[in-house]
């Protein structure tokens, strides 16, 4: 996305004489001309079709905050980070938003009106395009006392749907290094497929592979083919997921320049 084919400014900001910058001091007007050089640089996105969530403005708010993330950080968002950005990008869509002040209740991270979202993100250096990689969908002191292949799908059919109860939407921002760039990609992993796929849990589809410690579990849909893998990590309590990226849904592709970003934010305040 160029910023000629951006959303014009609402009214208010036609005339930049229109901000009160009135009291601000010369380094803090540098740094936010700093900024608006950064976001000068475009953002290549793409695959945003068909989604329910990039809109035009939610497209430019991610790219622009993204953008303001690397012109001053070489490494990717963090999930606090994400968590941040997505509920600043809802509100500048028009959607109001919230982040969960009790997380230690419930496990949702974002609220938008009756919709609660679980934010995960993916930036390991061995990321894999094909294969969403969850890290801790859950905590889970529980594995540690299922030692058998019929604990582990009783503790899943039970413990699994009643934690995701809490929300009802799973979104994953992955981030693939580039020379000078970063691509970011947003996906949603579909709850209702993995809610399906936990409640009627096996006990022959729960196994330890090799010299794993931990149970482990492939699911497979009506044409047999591998959806995703579950692994009840006793050595960190944890579980863990990897998601076949075709049964995903993309909401869409950001190609954030770093070192353009970087650069221009940098002219700027020498200037």
């Amino acid at each position: 996305m160029s910023p000629d084919s951006r959303d014009p400014a609402p009214d208010r900001f036609a005339n930049a004489g229109d901000i009160d910058l009135t009291g601000l001091t010369e380094t803090q007007l540098n740094i936010l001309a700093s900024m608006a050089e950064a976001m000068r640089v475009p953002v290549d996105v793409s695959d945003t079709d068909g989604s329910d969530l990039a809109s035009v403005t939610f497209i430019e708010a991610m790219s622009n905050l993204l953008t303001l993330h690397h012109a001053q950080h070489e490494e990717p968002l963090n999930k606090k980070s994400f968590e941040y950005l997505f509920k600043t990008c809802l509100i500048a869509s028009g959607r109001p938003a919230q982040m969960n002040p009790s997380p230690g209740d419930e496990s949702w991270d974002i609220r938008e009106a009756d919709m609660r979202w679980s934010l995960k993100t993916e930036a390991a250096k061995g990321i894999s395009p094909n294969m969403i990689r969850i890290e801790k969908l859950m905590e889970a002191r529980w594995v540690r006392e299922s030692n058998t292949p019929a604990q582990c799908a009783r503790e899943v059919r039970l413990r699994l749907p009643q934690h995701m109860r809490d929300y009802d939407r799973i979104l994953v921002l992955r981030a693939f290094a580039r020379p000078g760039a970063y691509l970011y990609e947003l996906v949603e992993v579909p709850k209702d497929l993995l809610v399906r796929a936990f409640t009627t849990a096996r006990p022959a589809d729960f196994e330890k592979q090799g010299s794993s410690i931990s149970f482990g579990a492939n699911f497979s849909g009506s044409d047999g083919k591998r959806i995703f893998r579950m692994l009840l990590d006793s050595s960190v309590e944890k579980i863990r997921l990897w998601y076949q990226r075709d049964s995903a849904r993309v909401h869409g592709r950001w190609l954030v320049q770093v070192d353009r970003a970087q650069e221009a934010q940098q002219n700027a305040i020498e200037a």
